[in-house]
């Protein structure tokens, strides 16, 4: 999944943030104990002031884009759900699409 996101955002030039989620009480998880995880990143921004306290979420709520939450997951899907907005309003997303859509296959020798 991370490489999957790595590549996603590499090719389709999207904004690179921070990836919450790889942490307990701000020590790391390492990649090799992760399993199954999904993998939530938005190119939008955060919540304006007025939003965030509507919400009583405080700063949570507050994402800058680029930024990517991490969490835990054990479904049966793999892949992304990608969802574009192009100003028109109207919503569109696509999925289920696969997280190495954009990774270059290895070549056997």
């Amino acid at each position: 999944a991370l490489g999957g996101l790595k590549s996603w955002v590499a090719q389709l030039t999207l904004p690179r943030g921070m990836l919450h989620g790889m942490d307990v009480d701000g020590v790391p998880i390492p990649v090799e104990e992760l399993g199954s995880v999904y993998v939530k990143y938005s190119t939008g921004g955060a919540m304006t002031f007025r939003e965030m306290r509507k919400s009583k979420r405080g700063f949570d709520a507050l994402w800058r884009p680029g930024d990517a939450l991490l969490e835990m997951y054990d479904g049966d899907f793999r892949g992304v759900y990608f969802s574009v907005e192009l100003g028109d309003g109207v919503f569109r997303q696509f999925g289920v699409l696969p997280t190495d859509l954009f990774m270059e296959e290895e070549e056997d020798w």
